[in-house]
């Protein structure tokens, strides 16, 4: 009898420590489903309340590959909020706000985007306006190495009267003579 009892309580008490087992994994599992869904909850606080770059560097930070679909839309909705708000301050007259909001347009897209070039030579054309030459001969001759487009032809136009602006006709010329489709179009 005494064998028996003492079988029967170790049965007890190992399904006991099985079943505090099985409690306890799952307390785990749940405690971290709970963590990565408030880890979710603020990178949706952070996209909703529009502070755009802290809620890249956190979906990144977070591994929250749930989200990755929203960091892309959100690439999409930094672009056109920084080319529309550079293209109303360049049509303002705030020429280093507007290059400013053009250079952060720029970071959204992928190299490969066609837009690239028409960023960039707004961007020299803010500069121009601004009275930053320099900076805006660099950006120009950026735009001019692009593909062809429309605003490659343009900067090439652009880049030109600057040189003869700046009194540096041998580089009008030259630029001039490589680019005479262009120039005359």
């Amino acid at each position: 009898m005494k064998m028996n009892l003492e079988r029967f309580l170790l049965i007890l008490l190992t399904v006991f420590a099985l079943l505090f087992l099985l409690s306890f994994q799952a307390f785990v599992s749940v405690r971290s489903q709970l963590k990565r869904s408030e880890k979710m909850l603020e990178a949706y606080r952070m996209y909703v309340s529009e502070d755009y770059e802290n809620f890249e560097r956190y979906v990144e930070k977070n591994d929250l590959k749930e989200l990755k679909n929203l960091k892309d839309s959100l690439k999409r909705r930094l672009f056109e909020k920084y080319y529309t708000s550079g293209v109303t301050k360049l049509n303002a007259g705030d020429f280093s706000s507007a290059y400013e909001d053009f250079k952060k347009a720029l970071q959204q897209l992928p190299q490969q985007d066609e837009r690239r070039a028409e960023v960039v030579y707004l961007m020299g054309q803010s500069l121009v306006k601004a009275g930053r030459l320099v900076e805006a001969k660099t950006q120009l001759s950026t735009v001019i190495n692009m593909p062809n487009s429309f605003y490659r032809n343009q900067a090439v136009k652009l880049l030109i009267d600057l040189y003869r602006q700046t009194g540096e006709d041998a580089k009008a010329e030259e630029l001039r003579k490589i680019y005479e489709g262009v120039v005359e179009q």
